[in-house]
């Protein structure tokens, strides 16, 4: 009984810890956008994120770009252009693994325009990140 009660409280606070994200300094407009993200710092415009796999995959980052960052933009254009969001950065759970998009300008404002291509669209605007670093904006 005793070690069925301890396995009842350690996957209740998985479960807390994964409902309970490590959001420092995002704009709660952003938090509601960010499913399935275990950690983001808004800082400076850039927007760094973490989910827990083990590898960032093109399909999850392009995905990920889409719909939880340029879908906010296309939904409400002011509240997204108050937020000043310059790049966002997709991490894996090491944190040593991922992308970065360039959210400058128009550019979601650009893709959400029918006809484009997204997977080439946002590939236009990455650039790929690694030990724990992202390289410089173009």
């Amino acid at each position: 009984m005793k070690h069925h009660l301890l396995a009842l409280v350690a996957c209740a606070t998985t479960t807390l810890a994964w409902a309970n994200p490590d959001f420092k300094n995002v704009p709660p407009s952003m938090q509601k956008s960010l499913h399935g993200i275990s950690a983001a710092q808004f800082d400076g415009g850039v927007l760094r994120t973490q989910m827990n796999k083990p590898e960032v995959t093109e399909l999850v980052y392009n995905t990920f770009v889409f719909h939880n960052i340029c879908a906010q933009q296309w939904h409400d254009p002011a509240q997204f252009a108050r937020l000043g969001l310059t790049r966002v950065e997709l991490f894996n759970a090491a944190g040593t693994q991922g992308f970065a998009f360039d959210a400058r300008g128009d550019v979601c404002e650009e893709m959400g325009k029918l006809g484009k291509n997204f997977r080439t669209f946002i590939g236009k605007y990455t650039q790929a990140c690694s030990a724990s670093t992202c390289p410089p904006q173009r």
